[in-house]
């Protein structure tokens, strides 16, 4: 393989099964990249968010060793992905290993348009975020993604959350039947308080349910 020779900044990577989104209970390989500027208060890996933290990578590493793993979809997350410098190279040496490629991103910053064909995983950030509306909520960008396959992920607090949500998927036509509702837990015990509230909601709306199941499982714990 040939890739980018200088290295940057890898969080963590591990080998375990999607616990949220559409392909929740699906086998991955997680690369979660260093870095993002977007600081969610909720955050449940604030760990991610220093570039100058986590540990130094190159691609062709970071390949070789999902290679390793007995699984071919590689969840690419952050941290903010977008913000680094490692995931052309990555997304392109990860589809010549032959992996189903899903990005995890914020959707403040476009897709990049070299980017090879990947599910995208678009968590719009709402009010309980904490994140400045001018800065969470980029136009430019949520029209990037809306040519391409593209899921949209909202974590979901209270009612304020709700009524901003169902005004972005009004204001820029998301497909309902790729909106998913999240409740905002990073325990066991908040998971199952909030979530028959956010479940009734994709009822009454006609959005889908995102699960934590990492969270139901393990907790708030690294790796899983």
């Amino acid at each position: 393989m040939t890739g980018e020779a200088s290295p940057g900044r890898v969080a963590e990577t591990f080998f375990s099964i999607r616990g949220e989104g559409p392909t929740a209970g699906l086998p991955a390989v997680f690369v979660r990249l260093q870095g993002c500027t977007v600081g969610c208060v909720w955050c449940d890996t604030k760990y991610s968010w220093d570039p100058r933290g986590g540990r130094p990578a190159e691609v062709e590493a970071l390949v070789r060793e999902a290679l390793g793993y007995p699984c071919r979809r590689a969840v690419v997350t952050g941290g903010e992905p977008l913000e680094s410098n490692l995931l052309d190279s990555l997304l392109s040496q990860l589809e010549h290993g032959g992996f189903t490629i899903e990005v995890e991103t914020s959707g403040v910053l476009p897709p990049p348009p070299t980017a090879p064909p990947v599910q995208w995983n678009v968590s719009l950030k709402l009010p309980s975020s904490g994140v400045p509306e001018s800065r969470r909520v980029n136009p430019a960008a949520i029209a990037g993604f809306l040519g391409r396959d593209t899921w949209w992920k909202f974590v979901v607090r209270d009612a304020a959350d709700l009524a901003e949500l169902l005004g972005l998927v009004a204001t820029f036509h998301l497909p309902r039947e790729r909106v998913l509702l999240q409740p905002e837990a990073d325990r066991a015990e908040e998971l199952a308080a909030r979530s028959p509230w956010v479940i009734e909601q994709c009822k009454q709306h006609g959005f889908r349910f995102s699960p934590r199941l990492h969270i139901a499982v393990w907790g708030p714990r690294r790796g899983v």
